[in-house]
């Protein structure tokens, strides 16, 4: 791995292959992110490694282990599985202590990309009705005022069991 950017081998690629995507992420640093790096940090510091010094076993720039402890840069699951094997420790430990840190900023994101659940029951709604639906339509006209019939008596029964 070089210390240039993953995925761009030469300056001017760098162009091409994000011109497809957005560009460079306008996302923020998440809680977990910092955490991540912190550990990193600490676990960095314990162990009496330089910067420098990580960041020639992991081939990446100075800056880079910089990026990562901040949490600016996010740190992908093999390099922690990579950082874990360098320091000896658990890939967990890396989120130890987590949940008290993120739990009340992931739970606000979760909630924000929840679906609408009245509109997923709407949509499982409708796809039952259409189901049975088609069902109806396939039976014959003696049947089909039988199971009329039959949801007649069962709504009498749910009504009167109700009060």
């Amino acid at each position: 791995m070089s210390r240039s950017e993953p995925g761009a081998a030469h300056p001017g690629e760098a162009c091409r292959v994000r011109s497809g995507h957005r560009g460079v992420s306008p996302r923020k640093p998440t809680a977990v992110d910092k955490h991540v790096g912190k550990r990193l940090r600490l676990l960095r510091q314990i162990n009496e490694v330089s910067l420098e010094k990580l960041a020639d076993v992991v081939d990446v720039a100075p800056q880079q282990i910089q990026k990562y402890e901040i949490g600016e840069t996010r740190i992908s699951a093999s390099r922690i599985f990579e950082l874990s094997k360098i320091f000896c420790v658990p890939v967990a430990w890396f989120y130890h202590d987590l949940e008290a840190t993120t739990s009340a900023e992931m739970d606000a994101r979760i909630e924000r990309r929840r679906p609408n659940v009245d509109a997923v029951d709407r949509i499982a709604e409708a796809s039952r009705e259409a189901l049975l639906m088609g069902y109806y339509a396939q039976l014959l006209p003696e049947m089909q005022q039988k199971l009329v019939d039959f949801a007649r008596m069962l709504s009498e029964v749910c009504a009167s069991q109700s009060k």
